[in-house]
């Protein structure tokens, strides 16, 4: 094994893997326990702080009909400066009226790659939130593919997987060191912030969860589901 050519991506891929299930699991458990959504939104981050969703890696909404208020709630705790922990039980009908109530033509910082991706303008959640919500989910589904880079590299991970696997059954847990790879380096970190993927769950309970790896937000998500609907201004 050691003497065979690395695959950062492949790498970076496997340790997606790793970690994507446990996420969306926990932040089920926490919100939905027993699906009976008491908790009408939650979210999951690699950092400390509950920051706005679309900031996020992770966001449960228990109705799937107000997944808009993840763009709502992040306005308005940008905007406004307010602590999504302190509003995020708000009616999305309040959210509705704090968005409209903003200057014409207000605009939040975002980080993104494009001038339009770099921000959120309060016309942009006005008609997200005018959007029947069929038509958001479907385009946050439809932007939810794996990109180029990322296809590319799953072949190789998913050998990597099976030969840990093996690995693990010959040596009852026992791995040989020459197995174990640091993926932890700014290159694989840089991997999975531009290319990991997004998963959009929809919950038989009605709610949705939105998630990607630790290292990214969900911003790149929203933003590709804005555009295509024409709602990014």
């Amino acid at each position: 094994m050691s003497r065979r050519p690395r695959s950062v991506e492949a790498e970076a891929v496997v340790a997606y893997h790793l970690v994507q299930g446990d996420i969306e699991d926990l932040l089920l458990r926490l919100c939905a326990p027993d699906a009976s959504g008491r908790v009408p939104t939650g979210a999951c981050t690699g950092e400390e702080d509950w920051s706005a969703p679309v900031e996020m890696c992770a966001t449960y909404n228990a109705n799937g009909a107000e997944l808009a208020r993840d763009l709502a709630l992040s306005w308005v705790s940008l905007h406004d400066k307010e602590s999504v922990s302190r509003i995020a039980g708000t009616s999305l009908e309040a959210l509705h009226a704090r968005v409209d109530a903003a200057p014409r033509g207000a605009r939040v910082p975002m980080k993104g790659t494009s001038e339009l991706a770099g921000s959120l303008s309060r016309e942009t959640v006005l008609k997200a939130l005018g959007t029947p919500p069929a038509t958001l989910l479907e385009a946050l589904e439809a932007a939810a593919v794996p990109d180029d880079a990322w296809r590319a590299a799953e072949p190789k991970a998913r050998e990597l997987m099976e030969l840990r696997r093996q690995l693990d059954d010959e040596a009852a847990g026992e791995v040989p060191p020459a197995f174990w790879v640091d993926i932890t380096t700014r290159e694989h970190t840089r991997f999975l912030e531009e290319h990991a993927p997004f998963h959009v769950r929809r919950l038989p309970s009605g709610g949705v969860v939105l998630a990607t790896h630790p290292y990214r937000t969900l911003w790149p998500l929203w933003v590709d589901a804005l555009f295509v609907l024409g709602l990014m201004s």
